[in-house]
C-alpha cells in the first residue's frame, strides 16, 4: 500500500497548485520510488490515474460527508497480482458493521468487449484486458478468501469499476452480469456511483478502525497444488484467477464449448507463465469447471511425483469407502505424457498438459506400447492428435533433462505441422514468493537466464532472501521457521552428489558437506517409518530431514526453501559458470549430451530450486568464492531477526457451507 489518510487529509492535496502534478500525485511517485527495487519509477498510466481519477473519488467522499473514510491507495496482498487502486474503509450505514469498498479506476474513453470471450476487452492497448466489473470482483473474491475479517463474511465488501471518462463508448461492457461485488459506473452515472458509495459507507464512521482491521488481518495461505487438485470436484472455484489468469481460463473454456464451429481446424492453446505465474490456478479451474460441464477432461505431466501427488489426493479426498473407485478413477483423470499414443484421434475432448516443458522428443518406457514406439510421432504430435481441444501450459525455463523439448516455439511447430490453428497465451503476473515478480526477474539475471549483469537483490518487502555461512546454519534457521512460524519448509540442492538405491531398504547419507551430513529424498522402494516415499516428500511433514533433487522439488511450493548450490555451479568472472564434471545427473552425464545442453538445464534446475519459496528462501553455496560473490548481491543473512509478518493460516482441506456460499455468489457463467 502506497498511502494511507482520510478522505479529510486526502482532499487539500488534490488542489491543483501550479505545478506538473498534483500534490497527492508528487507524495505517491516518492512513496512509489521508495517502494520499489531500483528506485523504479511508476509508469505513466499510474501517474495519471493518480492525477485525474483519485481526485473524483476523493470528491465524492467529501461531498458525501464521508470525510473520516479512510482511503487506502494501491492496496497490495501477497499473492496478489497488481494492487487494488483503491479501497475505502468505513462503517455500513445500516448495519454499522465493518464496511470496505474496493474500487477499479480506468481512464478509458471507450472499449469493447471481445467477441469471443466476455472478460476479455479491447480498449486500445496492445493486449486484451480484464473487463474492469470481472477485474474488481476477483479481488472482492482473493480479499474474501484470504483475509480473516472478511472471510465468511463477504457482506462486507462491494466492488466497483470506474470510467469517468466514458459514456456511450463502453457500452458493451454493461452486458456482464453485475453484482455487489463488481458494478460499473461511467460518466453520465456519476450521481448513480455517489449513491452506492453512500449506501456503503457510513458518515462520521471510524474509517480508521475498519482500516487497522483490514491491514492489520490474518492472511491465509492459498491451497497448495495437491490439495487444489482434490476439490477439482467441487462445484466451487477453488482458486480467486486474477487478470491474464481469468482472461486465459474464459479463453479456453469458451474454445471448449466452440470447438469445431468456426474454422472446422482444432485449436491449440499454449498457456506460458513463469514461476508463480499461476499456471496451476489456470489448471485447476479448467479441470473443475469443465468436468462440471459434463465434458471429458484429462490432466497429463510429465513428472512422476507430481501426477502420484494428484492421484493421492483425489484418493484422500473421497469417502473411506470409495477410496478404492477414487484410486482407479484418479488413474484415467491424470496420466503421465507417454500414455496417449495408443489412443484413437480426438477420443478425448480437453487434454490438460501441465508442466509441458517437460514433454520429451519421443514417448518411451515399459508403458508405451511396442507399436507406438516404433510408429515414432514425436510426443508432441500423440498430445496434439488424441484431443479435440489440447491445452499446453509451460515454462520455458524449467525443462530439465535433454530429450526434454517442450517451449513454445517448439509447440507453435508442432500444432502447425498437425494442420491446427493454435494461440499462445502469457501469465505475467506472481502468485508465489509473497506476489514478488521483483524476485523472480533476479532469478533469471542471476542465473543468466537473460543476457545481462547479476545485479544485488533489492529487498521489496515480500519475499524473505537470506544466504548462510553453512549447511547446518541453513538447516538451524528453517527449524525454527517450523518451530516457531509453523511454516512448511524443505531443503533442496543441486544434483552433484550420488543418489543410489539402497539395497537393505535405508537411507543412505549421500549429500556430505564437511562434517554436515543428509540423505537425499528416498528413492522408490525405501519403506521406513520417519521417512516418506519420493513421490510424497514435498508434501509429507517427515520429508525435511532429507535434501530434495530437482526432480522431485519441480512442481511444488513451501513457505520457505533452503537451497544448496553445489560445485556444479560456481561464479567466476562477475557470473555463475557451469562445470559438468561436477554434476551428477546421469542424464547429463552422457557423452551425447552438448556442453552447451548440460550448461542450460543446470541452470534450468537451479531456476527452478531456487524459485519454490512462498515466503523466504535461504541460499547456501559449497563454493567458497561462490558465497563470498553472494555477499555482495545479498545482504540477508540467517543471523538477522525474521522479518515482522502476520503469521499465516493455511486453508482448511475443504471448503465450509459459507466459503462455498461466497464463491458461488462470485462466480459468473457466460453461457
Amino acid at each position: 500500500m502506497l498511502l494511507r489518510k482520510s478522505a479529510a487529509e486526502l482532499s487539500p492535496l488534490i488542489v491543483p497548485v501550479g505545478r506538473d502534478h498534483l500534490p497527492l500525485t508528487e507524495r505517491l511517485i516518492n512513496e512509489y520510488v521508495q517502494s520499489h527495487p531500483n528506485k523504479k519509477q511508476p509508469n505513466k498510466g499510474l501517474i495519471a490515474s493518480w492525477d485525474h481519477s483519485l481526485p473524483e473519488v476523493i470528491n465524492v467522499l467529501i461531498a458525501l460527508g464521508l470525510d473520516s473514510v479512510e482511503v487506502l491507495i494501491e492496496y497490495s496482498t501477497p499473492g496478489m497480482s497488481g494492487d487494488a487502486d483503491v479501497i475505502l474503509a468505513g462503517q455500513h450505514p445500516m448495519s454499522e458493521d465493518l464496511s470496505y469498498v474496493v474500487i477499479e479506476l480506468k481512464q478509458w474513453h471507450k472499449a469493447v468487449v471481445s467477441p469471443t470471450n466476455p472478460i476479455a476487452v479491447d480498449a486500445g492497448y496492445d493486449k486484451p484486458k480484464l473487463h474492469p466489473v470481472r477485474q474488481v470482483q476477483r479481488y472482492c473474491e482473493y480479499l474474501v478468501q484470504h483475509l480473516a475479517p472478511l472471510r465468511g463474511s463477504q457482506q462486507r465488501i462491494a466492488g466497483v469499476a470506474l470510467l469517468h471518462n466514458a459514456s456511450a463508448e463502453v457500452a458493451s461492457l454493461f452486458d456482464l452480469p453485475q453484482s455487489d461485488h463488481g458494478r460499473l459506473y461511467t460518466r453520465d452515472q456519476l450521481g448513480a456511483f455517489r449513491g452506492f458509495i453512500a449506501s456503503r459507507l457510513a458518515p462520521g464512521g471510524s474509517g480508521s478502525h475498519a482500516a487497522d482491521v483490514l491491514c492489520q488481518a490474518q492472511q491465509y495461505e492459498a491451497p497448495s497444488s495437491s490439495e487444489a487438485f482434490s476439490r477439482v470436484g467441487s462445484p466451487h472455484p477453488v482458486f480467486a484467477l486474477q487478470k491474464e489468469q481469468e482472461i486465459a481460463f474464459q479463453e479456453v473454456r469458451h474454445k471448449v464449448r466452440t470447438r469445431g464451429s468456426m474454422s472446422g481446424r482444432k485449436k491449440v492453446v499454449i498457456i506460458q507463465g513463469g514461476p508463480g505465474s499461476g499456471k496451476t490456478a489456470v489448471a485447476v479451474e479448467l479441470l473443475r469447471s469443465l468436468k462440471q460441464e459434463g465434458h471429458h477432461v484429462v490432466h497429463a505431466s510429465g513428472s512422476r511425483s507430481f501426477t502420484k501427488n494428484l492421484r493421492k489426493a483425489a484418493v484422500d479426498a473421497a469417502p473411506y469407502g470409495k477410496r478404492g473407485a477414487a484410486d482407479k478413477q484418479s488413474r484415467k483423470d491424470y496420466r503421465y505424457f507417454q500414455q496417449f499414443g495408443h489412443l484413437e484421434e480426438n477420443s478425448l475432448e480437453v487434454l490438460i498438459c501441465d508442466e509441458a516443458h517437460r514433454v520429451r522428443e519421443k514417448s518411451d518406457g515399459r508403458d508405451v506400447k511396442k507399436w507406438v514406439k516404433e510408429r515414432g510421432l514425436p510426443q508432441a504430435d500423440e498430445l496434439i492428435r488424441v484431443a479435440e481441444m489440447p491445452v499446453f501450459l509451460l515454462d520455458d525455463w524449467q525443462s530439465l533433462r535433454p530429450d526434454e523439448v517442450g517451449t513454445v516455439d517448439y509447440l507453435v511447430e508442432r500444432a502447425m505441422a498437425c494442420d491446427c490453428d493454435y494461440e499462445v497465451v502469457e501469465l505475467p503476473g506472481m502468485f508465489r514468493a509473497e506476489g514478488s515478480i521483483a524476485f523472480r526477474e533476479w532469478v533469471t539475471k542471476l542465473l543468466s537466464l537473460k543476457a545481462t549483469t547479476a545485479p544485488a537483490w533489492v529487498p521489496d518487502g515480500r519475499i524473505d532472501v537470506r544466504l548462510a555461512d553453512s549447511p547446518e546454519d541453513m538447516e538451524a534457521f528453517l527449524m525454527e521457521r517450523m518451530e516457531k512460524d509453523g511454516a512448511r519448509a524443505r531443503m533442496t540442492a543441486g544434483f552433484c552428489w550420488e543418489w543410489k538405491t539402497p539395497s537393505d531398504g535405508q537411507l543412505l547419507v549421500e549429500v556430505q558437506i564437511d562434517g554436515w551430513h543428509r540423505p537425499w529424498n528416498a528413492k522408490d522402494g525405501v519403506q521406513l517409518d520417519s521417512v516418506p516415499e519420493s513421490s510424497q516428500w514435498a508434501t509429507d511433514p517427515r520429508g525435511f530431514g532429507q535434501i530434495g533433487c530437482i526432480y522431485t522439488a519441480q512442481n511444488f511450493e513451501f513457505d520457505w526453501t533452503g537451497v544448496i548450490i553445489g560445485p556444479d555451479l560456481v561464479w567466476q568472472n562477475g557470473r555463475f559458470t557451469v562445470d559438468r564434471a561436477k554434476t551428477h545427473d546421469g542424464k547429463l552425464k552422457q557423452k551425447t549430451v552438448s556442453d552447451a545442453q548440460v550448461d542450460r538445464l543446470v541452470r534450468h534446475a537451479y531456476h527452478v530450486l531456487l524459485t519454490r519459496a512462498r515466503t523466504g528462501i535461504v541460499i547456501y553455496s559449497q563454493d567458497e568464492d561462490t558465497r563470498n560473490a553472494l555477499r555482495t548481491l545479498i545482504s540477508g543473512t540467517v543471523a538477522d531477526s525474521p522479518l515482522a509478518k502476520p503469521k499465516k493460516r493455511k486453508l482448511p482441506p475443504l471448503v465450509t457451507e459459507v466459503e462455498q456460499a461466497v464463491a458461488q455468489q462470485l462466480t459468473i457463467e457466460f453461457d
